[in-house]
């Protein structure tokens, strides 16, 4: 069972520390992600960033997650696990496009 951060502001230090409940949990499984909306980062560096999506149906979208521990964490593991990080929204634009994505079957 995880603690829920939700609704509270916290400092990075605390954010750091509180997601280590996650350890070794698969946030790709537990947050119930496939292929339809493949998550990405989009930020300079840890302290700065995004979980964005490319979803299947509506190109690229925002996450969100009341749970600011949770999205750190998840943020974290997308990082760990050679997800794609993009500087910007441009950037990952021309990837996607690159790679014709979204693809309406």
């Amino acid at each position: 069972m995880f603690h829920s951060y939700a609704h509270q502001s916290l400092s990075f230090e605390q954010l750091a520390h509180y997601a280590k409940q996650y350890q070794d949990i698969d946030m790709w499984q537990l947050l119930g992600q496939d292929e339809n909306n493949f998550p990405f980062l989009l930020g300079s560096d840890e302290r700065d960033f995004c979980i964005v999506y490319w979803s299947k149906r509506q190109g690229i979208i925002k996450y969100h997650d009341d749970d600011p521990v949770r999205y750190y964490a998840f943020a974290a593991w997308l990082n760990n696990n050679a997800h794609p990080v993009f500087a910007t929204l441009e950037e990952a634009e021309k990837y996607a496009a690159d790679r014709e994505w979204p693809r309406l079957d």
